[in-house]
């Protein structure tokens, strides 16, 4: 498969031509089994535990009548404008869109937000990647339902629950949580009620997108709200209970906290079938262990008018600015620096690798050329830990040296 083709359909037919990801092959079972999730019980059987086993077989009822309704609710629906539109408005979902959005808030003044909205994203991701991985439910079969995507990797994945519509659920309750209920930024009453409406747009583009694209169908939404649900609903709690909480106090506060990260993800479940979604679990678990860290750092070392701060009090012209510095460390950070210091480090530790082995059985399946997707080989517990460390340096660069960069220049 490609990562994006183009599907031109005859004039005679209803259907407009748009970008699918998936083949024109007549419906099968066996001519899905390049897609995890999608094997006989036999297969999954032999993997799982009695009790994991048949919450599957509960599940898989709402999974193995889904494709042929929403083929049909595709094609019913589907138009060019359609097509564009939920294919780039996926992109509010993405990986990337959230290491260049989620910093904002901390270079505008509101560190709080985007520690917020990291534990919203982090864990809603962390939840529904376990279930996932959990589960190994199928996404809607390809053909007949065509899959709209710009990612060949998103493809890869089990489907429920989905992490869009997680992602989705609990940034649209934090959201209309602060303008409908606390109104803690002090809108006017109609600029409350038309955020409002482009809060809640913003959650129907993208869980509606996931049904129109075919990369997801209803069990998979009704459960990936339900782990956005929940993961709000933990954090309002929490935030609650620890207001007054100054890590800064404990020295040891960092060393927990990365343990705690760490902990977190070798005792994620291991899938049957290989399935990418753990690498996003990676990149936010780290995420969180790295703005906990950032702050622990400003709390015990940095005064406290240190921080950022708002147009109110700095002015937009400064504010407005500081992205065009703060962006382009992040990328140093993420794309230059990173990697040679991370695993230069893992390697002075002595840290195992076991990239060549894993890597060697994914050869070993590319060259037999079944068409079958492999069965789970997981990442190089070096990769893990790489990782996890990468995506640990960009919040401390963005809560820490970026403020400081902004100090320098005057912003």
């Amino acid at each position: 498969m490609s990562s994006v083709t183009v599907q031109s359909r005859s004039r005679q037919s209803s259907e407009p031509p748009k970008l699918v990801v998936g083949d024109s092959r007549p419906s099968g079972s066996s001519l899905h089994l390049a897609d995890p999730g999608n094997h006989g019980d036999d297969h999954f059987k032999r993997h799982m535990s009695p009790l994991r086993f048949r919450i599957r077989q509960y599940l898989t009822q709402y999974t193995d009548t889904q494709s042929e309704p929403l083929a049909r609710w595709q094609h019913a629906h589907a138009t060019p404008l359609r097509d564009w539109y939920f294919l780039y408005t996926a992109l509010l979902g993405s990986h990337t869109f959230y290491v260049l959005f989620l910093p904002m808030p901390v270079w505008f003044g509101y560190f709080e937000a985007t520690r917020d909205l990291v534990y919203l994203l982090g864990y809603s991701i962390y939840l529904s990647g376990f279930l996932k991985d959990y589960w190994c439910l199928p996404r809607p079969r390809s053909p007949p339902v065509e899959r709209v995507s710009l990612s060949q990797y998103t493809t890869e994945e089990y489907g429920a629950p989905s992490s869009h519509s997680a992602n989705a659920t609990a940034v649209t309750l934090y959201f209309l949580g602060h303008l409908a209920v606390s109104n803690t930024l002090g809108f006017s009453p109609l600029a409350r009620v038309l955020l409002c409406a482009l809060v809640l747009a913003y959650y129907a583009t993208l869980v509606v997108g996931r049904l129109y694209c075919g990369m997801h169908g209803p069990l998979d939404i009704v459960t990936g709200c339900l782990c956005g649900a929940v993961t709000y609903a933990a954090r309002t709690v929490l935030r609650e209970q620890f207001a007054a909480f100054e890590s800064g106090l404990l020295w040891w506060f960092p060393l927990a906290s990365v343990a705690w990260g760490l902990a977190l993800l070798f005792a994620h479940v291991r899938p049957v079938d290989e399935c990418p979604c753990f690498g996003d679990s990676v990149a936010f678990i780290g995420v969180a262990a790295g703005y906990e860290c950032g702050d622990w750092f400003l709390q015990r070392y940095v005064p406290a008018h240190f921080a950022c701060g708002t147009m109110a009090v700095d002015g937009p012209a400064r504010v407005l600015a500081r992205p065009f510095v703060a962006v382009p460390l992040v990328l140093l950070w993420k794309a230059v620096l990173s990697k040679p210091l991370v695993y230069g480090l893992l390697r002075v530790l002595r840290v195992r690798d076991d990239r060549a082995e894993k890597q060697a059985v994914r050869e070993r399946h590319a060259a037999a050329k079944s068409g079958v997707c492999m069965q789970h080989v997981g990442e190089a517990n070096i990769d893990i830990v790489g990782r996890f460390a990468v995506y640990m340096g960009v919040p401390i660069t963005v809560t820490v040296v970026c403020p400081f960069a902004f100090r320098l220049l005057g912003l």
